[in-house]
């Protein structure tokens, strides 16, 4: 079935179903976090967790080829927490455990889901990073990053790249209103994601 990836980068994804290693890993990297998370949440234990990750990395590589876009059709996000729960599920029923709370194994967590969510955040700010840096010269990017993400002082961000304080609150004004504008395209896209906006206010 073919699926709408929204919020996830849609030439990585293209490149994964064209058999690209390097956009494998890049995609593992990218997403492994995500299953870690939710692993940990269930109270798997650590030695296990990796192992969760790599099974739902390989249940989803064995269906990468089928890849087409749909705007009418689920999400990856909706189709990727599918594969993660379901490998979550088969993980407490193979070894006949009870789950940490003593539910069924397949009974909805409102807190996973909340978790899930969160995590999917932060992929898509990732996301959001590169976009914002593809669309600036490396001089306005380094100077956000410096000064707006990393908090350094101004007079030192200025000193170190060699141009006035005026230049790097300019490139930080520019930034923040590329990213506010970035970000509400993707919370029209995914409006669950609900991604932060006031800290780019301009």
């Amino acid at each position: 079935m073919p699926l709408k990836y929204p919020t996830t980068s849609r030439t990585l994804l293209e490149k994964i179903s064209s058999g690209d290693e390097i956009s494998w890993d890049e995609f593992y990297s990218r997403y492994a976090p995500v299953i870690q998370a939710l692993a940990k949440y269930r109270e798997i234990p650590e030695s296990d967790v990796e192992d969760i990750c790599q099974q739902v990395m390989i249940q989803f590589f064995k269906q990468s080829r089928s890849f087409r876009f749909d705007p009418d059709l689920a999400r990856f996000r909706t189709y990727f927490g599918r594969i993660i729960n379901a490998k979550i599920i088969d993980y407490f029923r193979e070894r006949r455990v009870q789950t940490p709370d003593h539910s069924e194994p397949g009974i909805a967590d409102p807190g996973i889901e909340q978790l899930f969510i969160g995590e999917w955040r932060k992929v898509v700010l990732k996301d959001a990073e590169q976009k914002l840096k593809n669309r600036v010269s490396p001089e306005t990017y380094q100077a956000y990053e410096l000064y707006a993400v990393q908090e350094r002082p101004v007079e030192k961000v200025a000193a170190y790249l060699d141009c006035s304080v005026n230049q790097v609150y300019q490139a930080k004004k520019r930034c923040f209103a590329i990213m506010k504008e970035i970000l509400l395209e993707m919370n029209n896209e995914d409006p669950e994601l609900q991604l932060e906006l006031s800290k780019y206010g301009v």
